[in-house]
């Protein structure tokens, strides 16, 4: 795996290198895939990139809870959303926050990709990520965020861009946050996605230690070297490799 310096030289961001075996000794045992949430290729981005780096066990950031919530709500919010934009003029649901929207209600397609690559090839995944924010979370998308004044209100919101333009900065300013080191990524105050980071951190610690290859699919925000904590110190014992999901387009597509 190639990989390059930035401006500052401090944070070395990885690149996609050809397939290796899985007997590959100097492979490592943890790799870290920061991706977009709601990302509109994400899934097929997922795929290619697990096909390209065969992991022995795929982790997720979404906690159990969170899986078997969105699991029992999912139709009951499609229902929702559905009902809301029939009262929004037409083309509402191309706008940008409404797209956004709709991807955090539909079940990730991290979580998606997971299962349906894990099943294919005979590997295991697992949910990673701590309860206690989905379990506040969640049940407010029913009685909040699908409402029709909710959806009324985000329709005036600025739309200058499409879904897939907003993921594409969301890379671009990943790749210098990974380059640049930041002070700070989360508010000094916040404690509780400090103890998630610290959460993560030792699970993966702990499967990564049991053998095989861990492929680790999380919102690149967790992923940077963050010089006041973060999952990345955390886990850099284990020289983890760090991409990002969108890397999966410069890999080669087979038979060409």
């Amino acid at each position: 795996m190639r990989r390059g310096q930035g401006t500052t030289g401090e944070t070395p961001v990885a690149t996609i290198a050809p397939a290796f075996p899985s007997n590959n000794l100097l492979s490592p045992r943890l790799i870290l895939i920061g991706t977009v949430h709601g990302d509109p290729r994400g899934y097929e981005r997922a795929l290619k990139l697990l096909t390209h780096l065969q992991p022995d066990l795929i982790t997720v950031e979404i906690s159990r809870f969170s899986l078997r919530y969105r699991q029992r709500q999912e139709s009951r919010w499609q229902r929702l959303l559905g009902r809301g934009l029939q009262e929004l003029p037409a083309g509402a649901s191309e706008h940008l926050a409404i797209r956004r929207l709709a991807a955090q209600v539909a079940l990730p397609f991290e979580v998606q990709a997971a299962q349906d690559w894990g099943r294919g090839h005979g590997v295991p995944w697992r949910p990673l990520d701590l309860g206690s924010p989905a379990r506040r979370h969640l049940p407010r998308y029913a009685r909040e965020l699908l409402t029709p004044g909710n959806l009324q209100a985000l329709l005036t919101t600025a739309a200058d861009q499409s879904l897939e333009d907003f993921v594409a900065a969301q890379f671009r300013r990943a790749r210098l946050a990974y380059l640049r080191a930041p002070q700070r990524l989360f508010p000094a105050h916040d404690g509780e996605t400090r103890r998630r980071e610290r959460f993560l951190a030792r699970r993966l610690r702990r499967l990564a230690g049991r053998g095989g290859r861990v492929a680790h699919l999380g919102g690149w925000e967790h992923l940077v070297d963050c010089r006041d904590g973060g999952l990345w110190p955390e886990v850099q014992g284990l020289k983890p490799w760090r991409l990002l999901l969108d890397e999966a387009d410069a890999i080669p597509v087979r038979g060409r």
